[in-house]
């Protein structure tokens, strides 16, 4: 319990400045795979944290700041509704707010690989492109696809009853 603890604390003191951010923090206003952009990005977050913790990697501060911003984007900001080039966008608003080395830049640009123009570099950006991968899949099955079912189950009912 302890140990959960420590690193539940240690999570928190490496995106805390991240957390901070004002820009960041509208996030927390945009949806995605049925859950806020934010709550996506911290989920994509602590399962990368614990993966390269669990695999003892040095650079697991670094990779966990970069998944934390893969998806630091506003929908507004995407053209033609076109989430192809939203890496490239997350990847400009994360230099503009914070300190990038080249490995974070590549993990951020490259995370929606192999759909993305960027081919990750490092094995790093391969272990948050899968985990973003992992992560969405439950949130679009947990939250999204059931909450589609359900808005067209109810379109289904108000238009049987209008027909009456």
């Amino acid at each position: 319990m302890k140990m959960k603890i420590k690193k539940q604390v240690e999570f928190n003191n490496i995106i805390n400045d991240i957390l901070k951010n004002e820009e960041f923090i509208t996030l927390r206003y945009e949806i995605h795979h049925g859950i806020t952009r934010l709550d996506h990005s911290l989920k994509v977050a602590k399962l990368t944290y614990n993966i390269t913790k669990f695999f003892k990697m040095k650079n697991y501060v670094e990779v966990t700041r970069a998944s934390l911003l893969h998806d630091f984007f506003r929908s507004y900001e995407v053209t033609n509704n076109s989430f192809v080039n939203h890496p490239d966008i997350a990847l400009l608003n994360a230099k503009r707010n914070f300190e990038l080395n080249k490995m974070q830049e590549n993990i951020i640009a490259s995370h929606m690989f192999p759909i993305s123009h960027v081919m990750p570099k490092y094995k790093e950006s391969l272990i948050v492109s899968l985990m973003d991968k992992i992560v969405a899949v439950e949130e679009c099955t947990c939250y999204k696809i059931p909450l589609t079912i359900g808005a067209s189950f109810l379109f289904f009912i108000n238009f049987l009853i209008i027909q009456r």
